[in-house]
C-alpha cells in the first residue's frame, strides 16, 4: 500500500504540477541542444553527435526515472563574402524521460538552427541565435495501477475499478529559443554565456484536458510553463598542464528556481596527445514553491577526452533527506559526445 500510494502520488503531482519543471541534465553542456538551440552548430567541427542517460530515485521507487537524449548536429560554415567567418548550424534531438513503474513518459523530438556571426577575424568570438520546434508525445501506463474500489475485502485488489480515466496518451507542440556568447582570443581565458527560453507554447500537460468529458476539461489545467535559462562560464589556464572551468547555471520556471554552481579542472598529461581528463563538482541550489533557496544536491564527475571522443559520468548525491530512504535518492548520469572532422583547436564550445 505504501508503494502503491507513493506511485499514485508521483504520478498525479506530475500531471498535476508538471507545470512546474521539466527535465535538466546535471552535465547540461553534454546535452547542448536542450540547453540552448543557439549551441546547434556552434563548435569548430563539422558535426558533433551526442548521448546522455540519467538514472534517479531508484530506492525510493523501486524502479527509477529514466532520462535519455541523443542529438546530432552539423555546422556549415558560410562562404566568402559579406558573410566570410559566419557558420549556420542544424540539428535534430530526441529525449525520452520515463518515470516509475506505471511508465509516465514524455517523448519529444525536435528540429533547432542557428546562425552563428563571427566577431573577429580569427573567428574565435562569435555571437549566436538559435531557434528550436518540438514536438512530443505524453503517455501512461494504467495497467499497474490499482485503487481503492478494486479491493476484494480480503486480501488482495482484485476487482473492476469504476474509475473515469481519461485517455492515456496524447500529442503536443512547443518551441523554444536562445542567443549565445563566446569569446576565445586568448588561451589564457575564453569566455562562454548565454540565455534561453523554453516552452514558449506553453503546453498543455494534463490528460484529463484531452479527455472527451467537457467537464473534466473544464476542470483540468496544467500547462508546462516557460522555463529560462542562464548558463555561463570560463575556462583559465592554471598551469602548463591544467586548465580550471568554473560554470554556472541558473533556471527558472514558474514558482520554482534552481541553480548549480561549480568547476571543472581539466588536466592535459602531454600537449602533443590528444587525451585529456576531466574531474569536476559542482552545487545545486532549489528554490520550490515557497521559501529561500535551498541545497539539494552535491555533484562529482569524472571524464575523459580521446582526440574527437568525450566521455563523462557524473553522480549528485541527494542532500534534502525527502523520503525517509537512506540510498538510492541520488542520479546518475553517462554521457558520450563525438565531434567530427574537428578542425578548431580553441573550441568555441564547453563540455560536460
Amino acid at each position: 500500500m505504501n508503494k502503491y500510494h507513493l506511485f499514485v502520488f508521483i504520478w498525479f503531482s506530475c500531471s498535476v504540477f508538471g507545470g512546474a519543471q521539466d527535465l535538466l541534465f546535471s552535465q547540461f553542456y553534454s546535452a547542448p541542444l536542450n540547453l540552448n538551440p543557439a549551441l546547434s552548430g556552434g563548435f569548430g567541427a563539422k558535426y558533433r553527435v551526442s548521448a546522455i542517460y540519467r538514472d534517479q530515485w531508484k530506492g525510493p521507487l523501486g524502479k527509477s526515472i529514466g532520462s535519455f537524449g541523443g542529438s546530432i548536429d552539423l555546422r556549415f560554415e558560410l562562404p566568402n563574402g559579406i558573410l566570410s567567418g559566419d557558420a549556420v548550424g542544424v540539428g535534430l534531438q530526441f529525449i525520452t524521460d520515463q518515470a516509475g513503474s506505471i511508465d509516465l513518459s514524455t517523448n519529444t523530438i525536435s528540429i533547432s538552427t542557428a546562425f552563428h556571426k563571427s566577431l573577429s577575424r580569427n573567428q574565435k568570438k562569435a555571437l549566436s541565435g538559435g531557434i528550436q520546434l518540438i514536438t512530443g508525445q505524453r503517455n501512461v501506463l494504467y495497467e499497474d495501477l490499482v485503487f481503492q474500489d478494486q479491493f476484494n475485502g480480503i486480501d488482495a485488489f482484485t476487482g473492476v475499478t469504476g474509475e473515469d480515466l481519461p485517455s492515456n496518451n496524447f500529442g503536443f507542440s512547443d518551441l523554444s529559443g536562445g542567443l549565445n556568447f563566446v569569446s576565445a582570443e586568448n588561451d589564457a581565458l575564453q569566455l562562454f554565456m548565454g540565455a534561453s527560453i523554453h516552452h514558449i507554447l506553453e503546453p498543455q500537460f494534463s490528460f484529463y484536458k484531452k479527455d472527451d468529458d467537457e467537464r473534466q476539461q473544464s476542470k483540468s489545467d496544467s500547462r508546462l510553463k516557460r522555463k529560462y535559462i542562464f548558463h555561463a562560464g570560463t575556462m583559465v589556464k592554471a598551469g602548463e598542464n591544467l586548465r580550471l572551468s568554473p560554470r554556472l547555471l541558473f533556471v527558472s520556471q514558474g514558482p520554482t528556481m534552481r541553480g548549480h554552481i561549480g568547476t571543472n579542472f581539466i588536466i592535459e598529461p602531454n600537449k602533443t596527445d590528444a587525451v585529456n581528463f576531466h574531474v569536476g563538482s559542482w552545487l545545486a541550489l532549489v528554490r520550490d514553491f515557497d521559501g529561500a533557496p535551498k541545497p539539494e544536491a552535491l555533484g562529482v564527475m569524472v571524464g575523459i577526452g580521446m582526440s574527437d571522443l568525450l566521455i563523462g559520468m557524473s553522480y549528485d548525491f541527494n542532500l534534502r533527506d525527502l523520503v525517509n530512504y537512506r540510498t538510492g535518492q541520488g542520479a546518475f548520469e553517462l554521457s558520450i559526445s563525438y565531434l567530427g572532422n574537428y578542425e578548431d583547436e580553441g573550441g568555441l564550445c564547453p563540455t560536460f
